[in-house]
């Protein structure tokens, strides 16, 4: 029996109008033009299989008994970024109650800190170049520009904590200084070189639903001179289909991700550059861990996929 052909009335025994599924998100994004278009999408699939769904604000101002809820789904709590001190709290208190949330907390705690792409590296993962900057010495950062012949010799320091590429910048080397008072402001950071290959071929964005592949979109490049401020993700498109070199890499990624987490996630994404000139033809640029976007505008299936994946871990 297929899920549109399942009876709502209960889900592997639970009864499902006693399932209640709270969608986190936040009172405010922490920019104007970011949108949350998965969750409505979301909320109706939920609702059809006869769970309550309720979406809440993790920093609202009303009291939550978030424990009472069979499944906390992370779904766009990203004023999280602008502050992480209160968010920390609220994980804590999350643990605390016993509250079930997806993703686990050790998946969300790992996902908030960029440090975990030089663990990854350091695994055999390909990455892209990513060095850790937790000093800003002028002479050792001028030696991380890449080669000023290449097509686009800049450098792009992100915090080691942050979403939707805030924060993130490019620097020329001549633009040294500028770079240095940016790292000094934003404290612990990571720098890239950025990969001309994602002008051409895009960025590769594949979503992973309790540990197997449910689909993948190409993305517009995010930093576009002269475009200071682009869409979340920009131009997102359905990926025609992965090849299976493409396939290793993206499981050889995942493994080594899961390897670090006591918990399965529920969902994550993982973000490549399309680099053909490399030998694995993937960097892995970022593992988005904390509510990664999922573009269910243009994967309605993969949207009832993943209320499914939510209804039996609330039954579990």
């Amino acid at each position: 029996m297929g899920a549109a052909d399942r009876e709502p009335a209960e889900y592997r025994g639970c009864p499902l109008t006693a399932v209640r599924v709270a969608l986190v998100s936040s009172r405010a994004f922490p920019m104007p033009h970011w949108h949350d278009y998965d969750l409505p999408l979301l909320a109706a699939e939920l609702a059809g299989r006869g769970a309550t769904v309720e979406v809440v604000e993790w920093d609202g101002d009303t009291p939550v008994a978030w424990a009472s809820y069979q499944a906390v789904v992370l779904q766009s709590p990203w004023s999280m970024w602008t502050d992480l001190t209160g968010f920390a709290r609220w994980l804590r208190a999350r643990e605390d109650d016993g509250t079930r949330l997806l993703n686990p907390v050790d998946t969300v705690l790992l996902g908030s800190d960029k440090r975990y792409l030089l663990r990854l590296g350091d695994q055999g993962v390909p990455i892209v170049p990513t060095t850790l900057v937790e000093e800003s010495d002028a002479a050792y950062l001028k030696g991380l520009f890449p080669d000023l012949a290449g097509p686009r010799p800049t450098l792009v320091a992100k915090p080691i904590a942050a979403g939707g590429a805030l924060g993130a910048r490019e620097f020329t080397a001549a633009e040294l200084p500028e770079l240095i008072a940016h790292l000094r402001a934003a404290g612990p950071s990571i720098v890239q070189p950025y990969i001309a290959a994602i002008d051409i071929h895009r960025e590769l964005g594949v979503v992973m639903v309790d540990g197997s592949i449910s689909h993948a979109v190409t993305k517009a490049p995010l930093l576009v001179p002269g475009q200071p401020v682009r869409e979340l993700h920009p131009d997102p498109q359905p990926y025609p289909g992965l090849t299976a070199q493409e396939g290793r890499v993206i499981h050889q990624t995942y493994a080594a991700l899961r390897a670090m987490l006591t918990n399965e996630p529920l969902s994550v994404r993982l973000d490549f550059v399309v680099d053909p000139a490399s030998p694995s033809g993937l960097l892995l640029l970022e593992a988005e861990m904390v509510a990664p976007v999922k573009f269910f505008p243009l994967f309605p299936a993969e949207c009832a996929n993943l209320a499914e994946a939510i209804l039996a871990r609330a039954a579990a």
